[in-house]
């Protein structure tokens, strides 16, 4: 923090107020610097934990040697089978119109070390969005058709005769060969 930082949020304060608010927060900043571990520090750690890892197998024998091997290397499998699963289990949502967002919350529940309980878990989850999917659009649909109103202006059946649109009642009034009455009066009076 500079003296132009601490004039900026307070304008009025003067030499004296500055040079104990950057005091305050130089012995804050200095307090903090010696409580996080310098770099150095932190590798020399891990080079003194990569010797005592080192001396401690040399100390195993043949035996331990095996042991700590198939040890590793079931950790490994274990590893690789979670993670084939959670591709398996990240097809199957994907296939089901799941983006990452919508399931990388869930996923680490859904998998497991074995494959068929991974693939039972995303495919009823994935049905499960599916149903939720198709019934939230289903009911919009069926909200939507009941706010529509019909064409013309009628009540969609509701109750009561409907009247007819202006065009209906025309093509009704149209005749062949026969004038009805009403066209008839229409004609004389444009004479």
């Amino acid at each position: 923090m500079k003296r132009e930082d601490v004039l900026k949020q307070f304008p009025e304060a003067t030499e004296e107020q500055i040079t104990a608010i950057l005091n305050i927060n130089g012995t804050d900043v200095e307090s903090w610097k010696n409580k996080v571990p310098k770099k150095a520090d932190y590798d020399e750690l891990l080079r003194k934990a990569g010797e005592f890892d080192k001396l401690e197998e040399e100390n195993l024998t043949d035996a331990e040697k095996v042991k700590k091997a198939l040890a590793d290397a079931e950790t490994a499998k274990a590893d690789f089978s979670k993670k084939s699963n959670q591709l398996e289990a990240e097809k199957i949502l994907v296939a089901a119109g799941l983006t990452e967002e919508d399931y990388k919350d869930l996923l680490s529940g859904i998998v497991s070390e074995d494959a068929e309980t991974t693939k039972t878990m995303a495919t009823n989850f994935a049905g499960l969005i599916s149903k939720q999917k198709e019934s939230a659009i289903q009911k919009t649909k069926e909200e939507l058709m009941d706010t529509t109103k019909t064409p013309g202006g009628g009540s969609g059946g509701a109750g009561g005769k409907e009247e007819e649109p202006d065009d209906v009642k025309n093509a009704k009034s149209i005749t062949f060969g026969t004038v009805d009455k009403d066209a008839q009066s229409a004609k004389d009076y444009y004479k």
